[in-house]
């Protein structure tokens, strides 16, 4: 049994992911607790952040408890624009919205035209409610004012505070507010307009960087461990399974499903401005000198949304029902799955006729490949083809989900690591605590040393 142990965690979504993994890569022990979302009456969506700290917090404890080692490091990964912001002491002054909560649409189209024009270009974002500048935007408009000292966290940055009682945000997590531009600087435009002072955005600490030790009130088996904030969890997902070369194309397939290009040179302003209006986004990756290029689709959403009208909750049926599906599964349109324009939060099942659940999954996971189709196309017009595309995340586990997006994805493989964003983290958080030089951090710590420009790949 290893002497020494690192934690990882995703904070997902659906869920939260964690894992003690050993020095040499191999894992201990791991666990995983439900995203506890409190869902109103119109699909608001939010939590309580201490609700969400605590149920993460409990369950690093329990797997650093079944681990049987010392726990020396804590890499935190996990859903971006889902944060909150807190007062001088650290105290949430509201619940965390969802990153697909669509509180503030209304607001953000209502900015002033300059900052809507310059909107893509400052921030790498669409100009669309995902962004944390939505939802601070709709709080603004319900009458709450941000104090002097107020400070936005990010969730992980949340818990990491809740474990260290340092803030800090992390440079992948600051790209999806839009409260942060492309050159490294706070959005002026943005705070002046919430009202919000430049103490709003703590300082940066880039991923592997320790936040500090756990100290305080926390169980006994995480004191003293190094903490690290590592950043977007579908960045981290390609870093732990590998796929961060520049010919290299990641597809993160959770809830989110989203396509990540580590791209190492800058992007021109006309380059960020084509790959936005082909619905990616651009922002700093959790590895230095690289820009991080994600091509966002509802895949994941919209198949979890069916499958649980249908009632499967089961993982072996969902399964099942997945695999059923072919090139012509639904071509016989009974049935048809979309969306409202605008990501708003639904999904709409149309049945034409009588048909069975396997023709309601299959209508589900073509939609999926048509929203796919675009950002793949755009990518490439930008970035050029890849010529490795790997897929993680929980639905690339699924035969059926992977034979359907290799029909879009030529070549595409299956990581060998299951849960690509927990490893990721949990290999920052060994070189956060000194232990760069071992099987599990030695590759990531050559990354992290490497310089690639856009002339010699």
């Amino acid at each position: 049994m290893s002497d020494l142990a690192v934690l990882g965690v995703d904070v997902g979504t659906t869920s939260a992911k964690a894992a003690a993994i050993d020095l040499d890569g191999r894992i201990l022990a791991e666990g995983n607790v439900r995203t506890r979302w409190d869902v109103g009456p119109g699909g608001e969506t939010d939590i309580d952040a201490d609700v969400l700290a605590d149920d993460v917090i409990g369950l690093l404890a329990k797997v650093a408890s079944e681990c049987g080692s010392t726990v020396v490091g804590i890499g935190i990964t996990g859903m971006a624009e889902t944060g909150v912001i807190v007062d001088a002491h650290g105290r949430p002054r509201h619940k965390a919205f969802a990153w697909f909560d669509q509180r503030g649409a209304e607001e953000l189209q209502a900015l002033p035209q300059q900052m809507r024009d310059e909107f893509s270009g400052v921030t790498g974002l669409a100009l669309k409610a995902e962004c944390s500048l939505s939802k601070v935007l709709w709080l603004r408009s319900q009458g709450f004012e941000i104090g002097a000292d107020d400070v936005w966290l990010n969730a992980q940055e949340y818990i990491g505070f809740r474990l260290t009682s340092v803030m800090a945000t992390e440079p992948s997590l600051a790209s999806r507010t839009a409260f942060w531009d492309q050159s490294g600087e706070p959005w002026s435009a943005a705070l002046d307009l919430l009202g919000a002072t430049g103490n709003f955005i703590p300082p940066f600490v880039n991923a592997g960087t320790s936040l500090g030790p756990v100290t305080g009130a926390v169980p006994s088996a995480l004191l003293a461990a190094a903490v690290t904030v590592t950043g977007h969890d579908h960045v981290v997902g390609a870093v732990g399974s590998g796929a961060v070369a520049a010919n290299q194309l990641f597809n993160s397939c959770g809830t989110a499903d989203v396509l990540v290009r580590a791209v190492p040179w800058e992007l021109s302003v006309d380059e960020r401005a084509r790959l936005v209006a082909g619905g990616l986004s651009t922002g700093r990756h959790v590895l230095p000198g690289r820009v991080a290029v994600l091509g966002a689709t509802r895949f994941g959403l919209v198949l979890e949304r069916v499958l649980a009208m249908l009632g499967v909750d089961d993982r072996d049926e969902r399964a099942r029902l997945v695999d059923a599906w072919q090139p012509d599964s639904s071509a016989d349109s009974v049935v048809t799955v979309s969306e409202p324009a605008g990501w708003i939060n639904e999904v709409t099942v149309s049945l034409h006729d009588r048909c069975g659940p396997e023709q309601v999954v299959a209508a589900a996971i073509d939609y999926g490949l048509v929203s796919m189709r675009s950002p793949v196309a755009t990518l490439e017009s930008v970035t050029g083809p890849a010529g490795l595309v790997t897929a993680g995340g929980g639905w690339a586990q699924i035969d059926g989900v992977l034979r359907a997006k290799a029909s879009l994805l030529a070549g595409l493989e299956r990581s060998s690591v299951v849960e690509p964003g927990v490893r990721g983290a949990a290999a920052f958080a060994g070189i956060a605590a000194g232990h760069g030089d071992h099987q599990l951090t030695r590759d990531l710590a050559g990354q992290m040393q490497a310089t690639t420009t856009r002339e010699n790949l």
